[in-house]
C-alpha cells in the first residue's frame, strides 16, 4: 500500500529542523494547506491524505472539504494530532481534543473522504478503529521520538506490519525502530 501525506506547511519550516516544530503555533497549519489547494492542478487522484489540524476553532469545514475535492485528493489525516497539541499543565493528553478530532473526522468520512488517523498509543488507536470504522484506511504511529525527526523534503512511512488489528499501521520512524508493536 502507497501512502502519501501531503502537508504543504512543512515546506514554510526550515529543511533540516525538527518535525516537533510542526506542532508549535510558528505557522497557520490549515491555512498552508488551504492556500496550497488552491494552487494544485489536476491530477489522476492518488490516495492522498491532507494533513489537517483538526481541532483548529477557527477553520470553515465545508471550505476545507470543498477544496480538497476540486484538488482531488481523497483522505484526511489528523495531523499534527490533538494528542500532541492538547496537554493539560500536568503534561497528560487532553481527550477532549481527540473527541473533536474524530467528530470531525467522522464529518469528512461522511464526504466520502477516507481516513488515515496519527496516534501516540494503542488506545488512541482503538478509539479511532471504533469510531472510523470502514472509512479508516490506516494508522500512522507517532510516538514522542518521532518528532525528533528531522523535516527533510521526502518524509517516508514504515509499515509496521501485522498489529493484531485488519487496520494497517504505519510510524514515522527511522527503518532500524520501524517493527516494533504499539505501545499500550
Amino acid at each position: 500500500m502507497s501512502l502519501q501525506i501531503y502537508a504543504p506547511s512543512l515546506r514554510s519550516l526550515p529543511e533540516d529542523a525538527m518535525l516537533v516544530m510542526a506542532t508549535l503555533p510558528v505557522i497557520d497549519w490549515n491555512n498552508c494547506l488551504l492556500r496550497d489547494l488552491h494552487t494544485i492542478k489536476k491530477r489522476t487522484p492518488v490516495p492522498a491524505y491532507a494533513a489537517i489540524v483538526m481541532i483548529d476553532p477557527f477553520a470553515c469545514w465545508e471550505d476545507f472539504a470543498d477544496s480538497l475535492k476540486n484538488a482531488e485528493i481523497t483522505g484526511i489525516i489528523n495531523f499534527p494530532p490533538a494528542s500532541i497539541l492538547e496537554r493539560s499543565s500536568g503534561g497528560v493528553p487532553v481527550d477532549t481534543g481527540q473527541e473533536l478530532e474524530l467528530r470531525r473526522m467522522e464529518w469528512f468520512a461522511s464526504l466520502g473522504f477516507k481516513a488515515l488517523f496519527a496516534a501516540a498509543n494503542e488506545s488512541d488507536v482503538t478509539a479511532a478503529e471504533r469510531r472510523l470504522g470502514s472509512q479508516l484506511d490506516g494508522v500512522v504511529y507517532l510516538p514522542p521520538e518521532a518528532l525528533a525527526l528531522t523535516i527533510g523534503t521526502d518524509m517516508g512511512l514504515v509499515s509496521l506490519g501485522p498489529q493484531g488489528s485488519p487496520v494497517p499501521k504505519f510510524a514515522l520512524l527511522e527503518a532500524t525502530a520501524s517493527r516494533r508493536p504499539l505501545p499500550t
